[in-house]
């Protein structure tokens, strides 16, 4: 499980006191989160979710709390974070920021559809339109120039083949044009950050890797996860999602063109941040931390550029 922050019936209703949200009646942990600690809170009025950040510093998160009203004023597929009675989002619960989020109907999905992809890329075309009048200025903390100044704490953890690799990729990665379009992207649109009922799309959750990037890699992430089974992309679900984001932004054939080396770039970040943060929680208690695998994205890059290069 991953709830990093225990908090009591008491604390939890002190902190709902402070909202017009109705009385308390049930709370629960959630599973399966990997950098916050989540709850699900029932009251006699609404369904929400109470987030307590645990990492993010302080002074990013009115980014990504304005991030979420603006979306969803613009009617995209988020939740919508609740105002306090004073109308601030952001609140603190045993001595940590926290906000409530409305409990989307819908569940995760295990294997995508092809209906699926098409809604995503339907939503987030939608969402990048709706992020043009967007203000925030947040800059990708793991885009390819973050990653690179990163280089060094990657780099010592990797083998002399994987060495190897990382360089073809970062060869390969130089050949992406510098002149397409930009804007905020969610960043991390693996199919666990979207919730379904059927093939109706609830929302899309967990925004806090969000900022300024190249609208094409929220693409290639979503590609690299989303449309392939192991090592074998699905081109029926590629078509469904291009299809979907092109009705509601058209790509430029340059944006098109780079997206493999998008998908390069995605697999490599990944890999790296999935090796690093296995190797911090190597010694932490593994029940209490959801770790993912960082072999499966090394996999990916390697067969990307073969592929790629072929």
């Amino acid at each position: 499980m991953s709830v990093y922050t225990n908090i009591t019936e008491s604390m939890l209703n002190e902190f709902l006191f402070r909202y017009d949200l109705g009385k308390l009646r049930k709370f629960k942990g959630i599973d399966g989160g990997t950098d916050n600690t989540n709850y699900f809170v029932s009251t006699d009025q609404h369904e929400l979710v109470l987030t307590i950040f645990e990492n993010l510093p302080a002074d990013e998160l009115p980014f990504f709390l304005s991030l979420g009203d603006h979306l969803h004023q613009q009617g995209c597929k988020v939740a919508q974070p609740f105002h306090d009675k004073s109308g601030d989002i952001l609140e603190h619960i045993a001595g940590k920021p926290a906000v409530l989020f409305e409990r989307l109907k819908g569940g995760h999905i295990p294997v995508p559809s092809q209906e699926q992809c098409f809604q995503i890329g339907k939503a987030l075309g939608e969402i990048h339109n709706a992020l043009d009048g967007f203000s925030g200025d947040r800059k990708h903390q793991l885009s390819l120039i973050q990653l690179k100044q990163n280089m060094p704490s990657y780099q010592k953890l990797l083998s002399n083949m994987q060495l190897d690799l990382l360089n073809q990729a970062l060869d390969l990665l130089k050949a992406i044009p510098q002149d397409l379009p930009t804007g905020v992207i969610h960043a991390d649109l693996f199919h666990d950050n979207a919730l379904f009922d059927g093939d109706r799309l609830a929302g899309i959750i967990d925004w806090y890797f969000a900022g300024i990037d190249f609208y094409a890699l929220d693409l290639a992430i979503i590609i690299n996860d989303w449309c392939r089974h192991g090592l074998t992309f699905q081109q029926l679900k590629i078509d469904a999602l291009i299809a979907g984001y092109e009705g509601r932004r058209k790509l430029l054939p340059s944006e098109f063109k780079a997206l493999p080396l998008f998908q390069i770039q995605a697999a490599m970040r990944f890999w790296l941040t999935r090796t690093w943060v296995k190797d911090q929680l190597k010694d932490s208690d593994q029940e209490q931390v959801t770790i993912k695998a960082p072999e499966e994205m090394e996999q990916l890059l390697r067969s990307l550029i073969e592929n790629y290069k072929d």
